[in-house]
């Protein structure tokens, strides 16, 4: 990581105390905010009951990529093997795992 010098470190502090200053200078601001709070939407319920009625998971989940171009893997839990084709999910694995 480079050095910070006095003077860099006075620039940046001095820009964002401005940035700061002009934004609790906007007279309407905090007004703005709290009525995009009010009408934001409620919470969904169905998402909610969706995550309550989630199994636990009681073994590990085990994903292993035999073709990443056909996007298909098998999955292994427990004793069980199921076999899945799906290209999007065994790129985002794969990207994850870079």
């Amino acid at each position: 990581m480079p050095e910070l010098s006095r003077r860099t470190f006075l620039i940046r502090g001095s820009l964002g105390a401005a940035a700061i200053a002009t934004a609790s200078a906007m007279p309407g601001l905090p007004a703005l905010l709290s009525t995009a709070e009010d009408e934001a939407p409620a919470a969904d319920d169905a998402a909610t009951t969706a995550v309550a009625n989630t199994p636990s998971m009681t073994q590990p989940l085990i994903a292993h990529i035999t073709d990443l171009k056909s996007g298909e893997m098998s999955l292994f839990m427990g004793e069980r093997e199921f076999t899945v084709n799906d290209p999007g999910l065994a790129n985002r694995l794969f990207g994850a795992a870079k």
